[in-house]
């Protein structure tokens, strides 16, 4: 199936390892130009690597904080100085930390709500002008099944994302009639860096905590960052052109919700 990418310019945020830098390559294998920000700059060169290796051409990489407006503004010049235009955009953001409720002074909220909701409005608000020039574009932002649905022991995540699914909703009904559609994708149980790290502290042999988890999948297995990718890379595709507005769950099933 030709998704219609071939040309378009896809940017991407938080984009040098697991999901992310999955979104990248899948974008770029069907001929997008691609444009990936992370903070690590060795990372960041690891990521054109992999991205390349699939055959792909060259992205630009741009060291950048999503935490620093001037920084994601400087971000979006380089890249419409280098393309011309955006056409995609795949707001990723790196997720708060696990713990419980009393663990968490404002200080640790009020970092997780600029993390999880102010990188993306930040990253869209930069990349707006450049959108509705485009004569239709999309957005994609990437969360959590805890929009949907609590996760045990992710208290901050669970406070903070459904936000960023109601700022979607927002968006989507606000920019249709300018053609930018907006959707969400909801990963699960994903097998990423920062999966193992959260359920590595939890103190359990890491080995039999992940077979619990994948055990009370109903596909009865973790998901890989390249199906969360797939997802994304459908949604930001001409394929998707009547989708707007819609959450997406990749998740095997795991959320028990009917919406």
């Amino acid at each position: 199936m030709d998704l219609g990418l071939k040309g378009k310019v896809a940017v991407l945020s938080a984009a040098s390892r697991g999901i992310g830098l999955a979104c990248a390559q899948a974008l770029a294998r069907e001929g997008a130009q691609v444009a990936i920000c992370a903070r690590d700059a060795a990372r960041l060169d690891a990521a054109v690597k992999a991205i390349g290796a699939a055959g792909a051409e060259r992205p630009l990489a741009v060291v950048a904080d999503l935490a620093d407006e001037e920084s994601v503004l400087q971000f979006m010049r380089r890249v419409e100085d280098r393309f011309e235009k955006v056409d995609i955009v795949v707001a990723n953001s790196v997720g708060p930390p696990p713990g419980p409720f009393e663990a968490f002074p404002s200080e640790a909220w009020q970092h997780a709500f600029d993390g999880a909701l102010l990188s993306s409005v930040r990253l869209i608000r930069a990349a707006l002008p450049a959108l509705l020039k485009a004569g239709g574009a999309s957005v994609v932002g990437i969360q959590s099944t805890s929009v949907r649905q609590p996760i045990p022991g992710l208290t901050l995540s669970n406070g903070i994302r459904p936000a960023v699914a109601g700022l979607f909703k927002s968006l989507a009904l606000e920019y249709g009639p300018k053609q930018i559609r907006f959707n969400l994708v909801c990963p699960g149980r994903i097998k990423t860096e920062r999966f193992l790290t959260v359920e590595a502290s939890y103190g359990e042999p890491l080995e039999e905590r992940i077979a619990k988890k994948a055990a009370e999948v109903p596909l009865r297995r973790l998901g890989e960052a390249e199906e969360v990718a797939d997802a994304v890379v459908f949604l930001a595709s001409s394929r998707a052109s009547y989708i707007t507005g819609s959450v997406l769950s990749v998740d095997g099933g795991n959320t028990r919700g009917i919406f």
